[in-house]
C-alpha cells in the first residue's frame, strides 16, 4: 500500500508515520513536507520526502501525479498565519481561494482536499494507525479532582460542547464557573497562557472537537508541550473529548501528568447548556 502523508508541524506526523510502519510492514509512505512547519526528523520514518512551501498547490499536485498516490492523510497542524500571509501561494492556490467565503483553516483545508479528490485521491481518517492514542472515558491517570474542581469540569463541558460548534477554536479555560479564555487562531497553548494571565492558577483546561468534525484533517491534539504549559500555569485539570482528541506519547503524557498531580479526564459532549 502506498500512502501519501501531508505532514504538518510538531510530533503528530512523526508518530503517525512510525505507527503506520510498525502496524503495516508493507506500507510505503510518501511524505509531503513544508518548509518552516514539518520536522526534518520525519525522514527516519518514511520512504521518501518532498519539500515545498505552504501554498504551492501545483507542486503538490505534480508530486501526487508523479508518485501515483491514490490515498492520503493530512496529519499535523499548519500554522494559521500561513493562510493570512499567502507568501508562497502559487496561481493554482490563489484561484482556488478566489471563491472561499471565509478563511478559517477548516474551510481552506477542506477546499484543498476536495480539489485533490477530484483528481481521484481518497483522504483517510488521520487517526488511522493511532486509535490507541485517543482520549478515553473517565479518569485516565487515576487522580481524583476535588469537588470544586469537578464543578468547574462539569461547567466547562457544558460550555465547550456549545463553543466548539462555532468552529472558532477547540479549547476553553474556566475557573470558578466562569469562562476565562476561549481559543481562536492562537492555539491551545497560548489560550491557556492567556487564561492564566486573567485568572491565575487553578484553571480547568478543556479541549474538544466540533460536532461532525472531519477526522481527515485538523484532529484535536495534545502533547508534552501542552502539558508543560499546564504545569507552568498550575492548572487544576485537563479535560479531553473521549475518542476525539489524540494524546501524543500517551503513556508518557499520562505518567508525567500523574507525577505533576494533574488529573486528565475524558468526557463526552452534551447536547445543551443548562
Amino acid at each position: 500500500m502506498k500512502l501519501g502523508v501531508i505532514a504538518g508541524n510538531r510530533l503528530f506526523p512523526l508518530l503517525f508515520s512510525k505507527s503506520a510502519k510498525e502496524k503495516d510492514s508493507n506500507i510505503e509512505l510518501i511524505a509531503i513536507c513544508f518548509y518552516g512547519e514539518t520536522s526534518s526528523a520525519i525522514t527516519r520514518y518514511v520512504d521518501r520526502c518532498y519539500w515545498l512551501h505552504v501554498g504551492e498547490l501545483k507542486k503538490l499536485v505534480d508530486i501526487i501525479r508523479k508518485e501515483n498516490i491514490k490515498q492520503m492523510v493530512m496529519v499535523g497542524q499548519i500554522s494559521p498565519q500561513r493562510i493570512f500571509e499567502k507568501k508562497y501561494w502559487d496561481d493554482k492556490m490563489l484561484r482556488l481561494a478566489d471563491d472561499i467565503k471565509d478563511f478559517r483553516p477548516h474551510t481552506v483545508f477542506l477546499r484543498v482536499i476536495r480539489t485533490l479528490e477530484i483528481m481521484g485521491v481518497e483522504f483517510l481518517d488521520s487517526t488511522l494507525y493511532m486509535k490507541e492514542y485517543l482520549a478515553e472515558e473517565g479518569l485516565m491517570n487515576s487522580i481524583e479532582p476535588r469537588r470544586e474542581i469537578w464543578e468547574d469540569i462539569n461547567f466547562g463541558v457544558e460550555i465547550i460542547s456549545r463553543f466548539v460548534d462555532l468552529d472558532v477554536g477547540q479549547s476553553v479555560v474556566v475557573k470558578n464557573k466562569s469562562v476565562v479564555a476561549l481559543e481562536a487562531l492562537e492555539g491551545t497553548d497560548n489560550t491557556i497562557l492567556r487564561g492564566y494571565k486573567i485568572a491565575g492558577r487553578g484553571c480547568v483546561v478543556l479541549k474538544f472537537s466540533k460536532k461532525g468534525h472531519d477526522l481527515r484533517f485538523d484532529v484535536p491534539v495534545v502533547g508534552l508541550n501542552t502539558l508543560k504549559v499546564i504545569k507552568k500555569v498550575k492548572a487544576s485539570a485537563l479535560v479531553l473529548e473521549k475518542e476525539k482528541v489524540l494524546i501524543l506519547d500517551k503513556e508518557k503524557f499520562l505518567k508525567k501528568a500523574r507525577h505533576l498531580d494533574i488529573p486528565v479526564i475524558g468526557r463526552e459532549k452534551i447536547d445543551t447548556i443548562s
